[in-house]
């Protein structure tokens, strides 16, 4: 039976096995013999339910189980000499099943406390020093794993053994339950000692890399032993140990060549010619072995089922094995070839869709009266389940650690540090020589915000640099660009620099209380014409914040929703009275600040005249917008569905 892939093999076992189970009532007589062992642990997790009597005769290999991946994470982390580690790598340690359970005290997990603290504070490589600041009670645990590892290779074994035991201390706790993670431990505690006879004796181990070659060597030949009953039930066994047993229905699996047979596999300093010379066994001897207790396995059975894989690969095997063909050839059994496809089924993918139920309807009308914010509007414009998760359910982004600095820190800086400039200008008109005094302070204040919004990242090299570098070109560009401005004769008066405004809506239909909020970046008289201007670190085209027909604006995100969030500033700040019509509105574009403020623009066709100034028809006309997307939002018959974004 021809199968394509190792794991369409231990799936096709799984199946055949539930189909004898079925004919035969049991598998008494039944034996699975792995050509390739590797497949032990796919292959049990194939087994149909409905097998209770199972017998393994063979080990399963120690190298795959937790406690190795352990081992292996800490030898990779202190082969190099280092008094910091990469945060992934701690993050991977701290939260191993066997490493987590070390730092619990009082129901509180210490572990995740000290991963939420790396995360938070965007720390990319952490001393131990840190870590034990945050968990003082657990000094010793912190010490086992980060700390006197490259002192010497005494050393290092001996904090192997001293972490074995701890862990073993706290499986003792409650013994029944931790039998096997307990045996785990034992082998491993075996396995360290034998390193440790094995380097007092030789003492040829100098530095952890080879010691890990050591430990990898050795942990590669060690298996744990099943337990089982030898004379019933299915029998799970490799090619050798199949030797003088016979069975009445045998499965053999990755009958492949370079499998069964294994042919050239094997590595020796001594060329062939040599061997043959000397009489000593060659390749051809195993595989005279291999050919034996194949055709051995044969001799009584009465149903055999030959699979091998069907993708020939140079790594785990080729074309189907000699072993077959010889079979064909003989002509001798009865043989049928089968080749195996597994079941593809089609998945189509649907869109979710979010009923609003009673419940569900109470947080929109909460949300409503604590106010929406133009980004959640423009947000449900995007994708009403975005909107959903994030307003309703309240789910957030999970935090990881900023390895580089994100674009939405890179903002907030920019942000944080025009208000600070422009803060203390408020009233006043802009002149070459208060813009020129602001200068020197770029860098105090980046560097102030970085520190603020990247917490203990670091900014002082590599990508993160360049980004901080970036964060000092665009205000000074735009520091630049006002005394531009100013010196070609215009005048630019300071009104309002992050101005929070909160209003209230009145919609038919909805009978509780709507607010819309949120901040406006600047409110400047330009020339004596009122602007508000909103700062994008991004960049923004003119062809974004202009609209030909006002039904559009509530429906395309792309297109239009800077010009949505623009005019949702000017409509909040004209009903709070903070500003007289007509005004202009529009984004300033720190990566496309050639255009300079581009203004939104109502256009009576695609290349029709655009008309910039906001007057109280435009703000009418978009109210209408405004009302029907929040109708919708809050409309118990139309339901939040997902969009292909």
């Amino acid at each position: 039976m021809g199968i394509p892939k190792n794991v369409g093999q231990a799936k096709y076992i799984g199946e055949l096995l539930e189909h004898l189970k079925l004919e035969n009532n049991n598998l008494q007589h039944t034996a699975v013999v792995l050509g390739d062992e590797n497949l032990l642990v796919p292959v049990l997790n194939a087994l149909p339910s409905s097998i209770e009597a199972l017998n393994i005769t063979m080990g399963f290999p120690l190298k795959s189980i937790p406690l190795a991946s352990l081992f292996e994470n800490l030898f990779r982390i202190h082969k190099t000499a280092s008094n910091s580690y990469y945060y992934k790598d701690v993050i991977t340690i701290l939260s191993h099943q066997f490493v987590r359970p070390l730092f619990f005290e009082e129901h509180t997990d210490t572990s995740n406390k000290l991963i939420e603290h790396i995360n938070s504070n965007n720390l990319t490589y952490i001393k131990p020093e840190q870590l034990k600041k945050i968990a003082p009670k657990h000094t010793a645990v912190i010490d086992l794993l980060f700390t006197n590892w490259s002192t010497s290779i005494k050393d290092t074994l001996s904090n192997c053994l001293a972490l074995i035991f701890t862990i073993k201390s706290y499986l003792d706790e409650d013994k029944s339950s931790n039998r096997l993670s307990l045996e785990y431990l034992y082998r491993f505690n075996v396995l360290f000692n034998e390193v440790i006879r094995l380097n007092s004796k030789y003492n040829h181990i100098k530095d952890i890399a080879s010691l890990h070659s050591v430990y990898k060597e050795l942990l590669s030949s060690e298996t744990l032993d099943f337990q089982g009953e030898p004379l019933q039930g299915l029998q799970i066994m490799g090619m050798l140990e199949s030797r003088v047993l016979d069975f009445e229905t045998v499965i053999i699996s990755s009958v492949n060549e370079g499998i069964l047979p294994a042919g050239k596999s094997n590595n020796s300093f001594i060329p062939f010619d040599v061997k043959l010379e000397n009489s000593l066994p060659t390749y051809k001897e195993k595989d005279a072995v291999y050919t034996y207790h194949f055709y051995r396995l044969l001799q009584r059975a009465k149903n055999v089922f030959i699979l091998y894989n069907t993708e020939a690969d140079v790594l785990t095997g080729g074309e189907k094995s000699r072993f077959i063909t010889q079979l064909e050839l003989e002509g001798i059994h009865n043989i049928k070839h089968h080749i195996i496809a597994p079941k593809v089924p089609v998945i189509e993918h649907s869109l979710n869709a979010v009923r609003k139920t009673d419940t569900l309807l109470q947080d929109i009308f909460n949300l409503a009266k604590a106010g929406f914010s133009p980004s959640s509007l423009t947000n449900y414009m995007r994708n009403p389940i975005d909107f959903y998760y994030q307003k309703i359910l309240k789910i957030r982004e999970y935090e990881d650690v900023e390895e580089t600095v994100a674009a939405n820190t890179l903002g907030t800086v920019v942000h944080n540090t025009l208000e600070d400039f422009y803060e203390p200008l408020i009233n006043t008109v802009l002149t070459v020589d208060a813009i020129n005094n602001l200068k020197p302070k770029i860098n105090d204040r980046v560097t102030f915000h970085f520190k603020n919004e990247y917490k203990e990242g670091d900014i002082s090299k590599g990508k993160n640099l360049i980004v901080f570098e970036i964060a000092k070109r665009y205000v000074l560009n735009f520091l630049n660009a006002e005394i531009e401005a100013i010196k070609a004769g215009n005048e630019i008066k300071i009104l309002q620099v992050e101005a929070h405004n909160e209003v209230e809506v009145t919609i038919s239909g909805l009978d509780f209380p709507i607010k819309i909020t949120g901040k406006v970046d600047r409110v400047d008289a330009y020339n004596g014409i009122t602007r508000i201007i909103d700062y994008k670190t991004g960049s923004v085209e003119q062809n974004q914040v202009e609209v030909v027909d006002w039904a559009d604006i509530t429906t395309d995100y792309k297109k239009y929703s800077k010009s949505f969030q623009v005019l949702t500033y000017v409509y909040m700040m004209y009903k709070a009275n903070n500003i007289n019509l007509p005004v202009e509105a529009g984004i300033i574009s720190f990566k496309n600040l050639n255009s300079g403020f581009l203004k939104f623009a109502k256009k009576e066709s695609s290349r029709g005249k655009k008309n910039t100034l906001i007057t109280e028809a435009t703000i009418a006309a978009f109210e209408t917008e405004l009302k029907a997307l929040i109708s919708e939002i809050c409309n118990p018959d139309i339901d939040f569905l997902e969009k292909e974004v």
